[in-house]
């Protein structure tokens, strides 16, 4: 498993958000929309607390952890969407949660109070990441920090859409 400092130094800089101020276009946008991810993440944040509800003995950390970053992804990605569409912002494809945090976070203030210091796989692409398989936790206390933020990020999505 990669250690959270390989993780981060593999990823060059973040994106020049000025040079993305260019008009919105939903065609170059993901297919999915906010909406979209929003009820994906919920689904997979439901499975992610399923498998946490188990004794610690029997939990799969793998499947919990998947789950977990899959849905705190999705939920910042959406947030990132709707950002996006305010502000007329043209969002940079495949971007990590990192940079989904780094600019969400300047349109939220809640956001930027959220703790995300101790989630190491957030320089990797989700869902594109051939590694994603490689780079997960083992512990069920990473794992629950983790479905802990998706949460909060679920939250701060929820109060956002009204």
């Amino acid at each position: 498993m990669k250690r959270p400092s390989q993780i981060c130094s593999d990823v060059t800089e973040q994106p020049n958000w000025q040079k993305f101020h260019q008009t919105y276009n939903p065609t170059t946008m993901s297919k999915k929309n906010a909406t979209q991810l929003f009820e994906e993440a919920k689904e997979d944040l439901k499975r992610a607390m399923q498998e946490l509800y188990r004794p610690s003995q029997d939990v799969v950390s793998f499947s919990a952890c998947t789950f977990s970053r899959r849905s705190l992804y999705k939920y910042l990605h959406g947030l990132a969407q709707l950002y996006a569409e305010e502000k007329n912002i043209m969002l940079e494809p495949n971007l990590t949660i990192d940079q989904l945090i780094t600019f969400c976070s300047q349109y939220n203030k809640k956001l930027k109070q959220v703790d995300f210091s101790n989630l190491y796989c957030k320089c990797n692409e989700v869902l594109k990441d051939p590694d994603e398989e490689i780079v997960h936790c083992t512990s069920v206390d990473m794992v629950t920090y983790c479905a802990d933020l998706a949460e909060k990020v679920r939250d701060i999505a929820t109060e956002k859409t009204g």
